[in-house]
């Protein structure tokens, strides 16, 4: 069975996925998936932190997924690679309460990208990661997935 938190991230993922889509208010998006979603209430907590948080900052996020790859303008990018860059990053570079590992974050979101993504998704998105990690926290390149295959 999947980790609590990985589920969470599949949840927030397809919270971010509908609301960037569509013109669905976050909120109700948010509180259907609430109730459809069995969480504990720290998976709640954790998936409070990441949508909301990754909504917000959105901008900040964007700019800084965009200069990691320059070629790849957000407004273009697939909608699920970009829900995929903005939790991660949000993890990695923005969350406060908890600071999870580099490592589980990348290989986190390369998951996610084979799962959910088109078959270049997990390689662009530990790509865009590794860039963003040798910027921001740099010495912690080594805890980055080896390829797109991790």
């Amino acid at each position: 069975m999947a980790s609590l938190r990985h589920r969470v991230r599949i949840a927030a993922l397809q919270i971010l996925f509908e609301v960037d889509a569509t013109d669905h208010p976050l909120d109700v998006v948010y509180e259907r998936c609430i109730a459809e979603e069995d969480l504990t209430v720290d998976g709640e907590r954790f998936l409070d932190r990441i949508v909301f948080g990754c909504w917000e900052h959105r901008s900040s996020i964007d700019g800084i997924i965009e200069g990691a790859a320059p070629n790849w303008p957000v407004t273009q990018m697939p909608g699920i690679d970009k829900a995929i860059l903005r939790i991660a990053l949000f993890e990695l570079l923005i969350d406060e309460v908890e600071r999870t590992p580099v490592k589980a974050v990348i290989n986190e979101a390369v998951e996610l990208a084979k799962h959910f993504g088109s078959d270049n998704s997990s390689r662009f998105v530990n790509g865009v990661l590794g860039t963003v990690v040798s910027r921001y926290r740099p010495g912690e390149e080594d805890l980055l997935a080896s390829d797109g295959d991790a």
